[in-house]
Formats: C-alpha cells, structure tokens, sequence
C-alpha cells in the first residue's frame, strides 16, 4: 500500500476538511497510510483528530498580499497568497519541498492547494485534485475571469496570469524543474475530480470535467434539536463577517413564530445573549446536522458544506454572499430556482419579510426537492473514486 499525503492549503470553512476526512477515511481503511496537511489547525484537531487521521500545519501565507485591484480570476487568488512575489513564493514552494521529503508521499490529494501541486510538479510525485467549480476552474488559457463581475475582464485575467506564471518559472528555474507554459499546468499531474454536480458549478456545466458528485463527510458535532412549536423550521449559520449580520441576527430573534437554531461562529456568547428566546437556539461550534435536514430554509454566507447538505436533502436557500466563491454560487443557486442571494442594501424588516416569502414558497420548495432527487444519483456509488485517489 501507498503514503498519501492530503492537503488543504487555500480557503476557509469545514468543508476542505470534511471532504479530505471521508477520503482519508476511505484511504486509511483500504490500508494505504495517509497524512493531513492542514491550513487551519484548530479545525484540523476537530474534524481529524477524533477520526485519528494524523496532520500538520500547512504552509500558507497568514496575512496574505493586498492586490491594487479586485481579484478577477483564479489567477488573482494565487497572486494574493505569495504568486506575486518570487521570494515568498520561493520560501512557501520551500517549506513544502520539505514536507514532502519529511513523509516521502506515493501520492499527494489536494484540495484548492496550488502551491503544493506547484511544489509537486518540481519532486515529481502524481497529484490527485479534488474541489469545487471555484477550486478547479476550467482549464483553458488563461484561466477565465470570473463570470458576472464588470471588472473581471479577460485583459485582467491575462495580466494577472502573465504575472503569475512568471513569478512560478523562476521558482522552477531555481529548482532547475521544467516551466510552466500557462497555470492550466498546475491542473495537469492527474486526475481533477470535481466535488459537485454539474448544475452547481461556479463556472457552469463543462463536458469535458469529471464531475463526482459532493464528498460530504460527517462531522463529530453534538445534536440540537427544534425548538417547540409547530412554525417552520429555519437552520441558519452566520459569522460575524457576514453581510447584514447584525440584521440577520436581529431578525431571527424576532421571528417568534418560527423554529430556528442558528449556528454562529466567532461570536461571543454575550453578544448573542440579548437575541435569545425560546423559539431560537444559538450554538457557537458546529452542531449535527443530519437531525436538522428536515429544514424548510437554510440560511448561511455561502458555507460549501453547509449549502451543499441541505439542497442534497432538498432544502432553500437564501444565501448572504461575502466574498466572489459565494457570489458565484449564489447566482447558480438562484438561477436555478432553488433559492435566493440577500440584497445589497437590506434592513432587518426586509429579512424577515424574505425569509417568511420563502418558507411559503411550494414551487421553490418542489424545484429542490426535485434536484436533491436527480443529484442523489452523484452520490450513489462514492467507492468508484478511490481508485483515481490511490494509483
């Protein structure tokens, strides 16, 4: 059997590691020897550590680099965390380098961890990418800009690539390793497995991706269960950083009528204190949601993880977008019917009167419930992609 290591380099949330953790799991149990490299620690020690799946920080760029304009491609991203400038691209590519000589990997698994295939394609070790629409753009030259966004041009999109691109050959020069003609190679060690369904991705459906279906693992996460009452069932997650947080808290504490538990990382018990009632129950860590899918809305900032588990159990979404992964996955979800993007400008009175319009909304309700039904099909069979995982 082989060593795997796994890595999660870029992005934020649960859902990098609850998908690497049923991977891992599956690896583990068919006897290969897996490793985590994880950006986030506390949440590695989570999410991994009662699974026993061992790991280690990650290198990344804490603090990252500020750009002079809004990222408009993927290639923005990467020149965000380190690809704009050669000496901390060089000392990131470094500190992988000598990770991977420290656990010797057959294999590596990334999850949206450019910078480790970069640093694969130099030890010359095959890759296997795993991630979303976002996390795995389509693969042509350059990567494209990013759908519906005036300043994400394709000129822009080109500049930041030569940029990109440039700055990765002269850490592969030093490494005397082969260049890069176009980031589209970081995509070429292996197999890109998409982590969604097709009338999900960011992009739009492509015919030429290979599409798995979501990995949603399960979290070690205590059970909440619905307040008393016979009004709608409504799971929301926010985060301080959300859009219209405050609003939206406000909100839900005022809807007495309805059956709400709210996950809010990041949040102070005391702050969280003033909004409570006996039809809302607050939890500051993730909860199990499994007992909750019974749902009639889900609310959150665009969780991957947590939109994802519930439009698979057919459940809408009203989405309050922070950043352009969630915009991007805002707009697909409500072009398809299934849910709705918060307004730029939003008062707590026009929350609740959007919440209450969607939870009476039967034809939404029916439109998801009927792609839970046709995506079921993705998930039917997730054995058939360890092989990729593995070879």
């Amino acid at each position: 059997m082989g060593r795997i290591l796994l890595t999660w380099e870029l992005g934020l949330n649960l859902g990098h590691l609850t998908r690497l953790l049923r991977v891992a799991q599956q690896l583990k149990k068919d006897g290969h020897t897996v490793f985590v490299a994880a950006r986030d620690l506390q949440a590695a020690t989570a999410v991994l550590g009662p699974a026993g799946i061992p790991f280690v920080q990650a290198p990344y760029l804490p603090t990252g680099v500020a750009l002079a304009h809004r990222p408009a491609s993927y290639a923005d991203i990467l020149l965000s965390q380190g690809w704009s400038d050669r000496r901390a691209l060089w000392g990131l590519i470094q500190a992988w380098i000598n990770l991977l000589q420290m656990f010797e990997p057959h294999r590596l698994v990334l999850d949206y961890s450019p910078t480790a295939s970069l640093a694969a394609r130099i030890a010359k070790i095959p890759t296997t990418l795993v991630g979303n629409g976002f996390e795995l753009p389509p693969l042509t030259t350059p990567l494209p800009a990013f759908p519906g966004f005036s300043w994400a041009t394709a000129e822009r999109a080109h500049q930041s690539e030569s940029i990109a691109v440039a700055n990765a050959n002269s850490v592969l020069g030093a490494y005397r390793a082969p260049p890069i003609e176009a980031l589209r190679d970081l995509f070429a060690g292996g197999p890109v497995l998409l982590a969604t369904v097709p009338e999900l991705d960011h992009y739009g459906a492509r015919q030429d991706a290979r599409y798995i279906g979501p990995l949603l693992g399960k979290l070690s996460a205590p059970r909440v269960d619905w307040p008393k009452g016979e009004g709608p069932r409504i799971f929301a997650c926010v985060r301080p950083d959300t859009r219209h947080a405050a609003a939206l808290l406000k909100a839900l504490s005022g809807m007495s009528d309805a059956r709400i538990i709210c996950v809010a990382p990041s949040f102070k018990a005391s702050q969280l204190h003033p909004l409570r009632k006996e039809h809302i129950r607050f939890a500051l860590g993730p909860v199990e949601l499994q007992p909750l899918l019974d749902s009639d809305l889900c609310i959150s900032y665009g969780a991957e993880g947590t939109m994802l588990s519930f439009l698979m159990a057919g459940v809408p979404q009203l989405i309050s977008p922070w950043h352009v992964e969630t915009y991007m996955a805002a707009r697909r979800i409500q072009n398809a019917g299934m849910g709705e993007a918060l307004a730029d400008q939003t008062d707590e009175a026009q929350i609740v009167e959007t919440i209450w319009r969607l939870t009476g909304d039967n034809e939404m309700r029916d439109r998801t419930r009927a792609f839970a039904t046709r995506a079921a099909g993705w998930l039917s069979d997730p054995n058939q992609l360890y092989g990729d995982l593995a070879a």
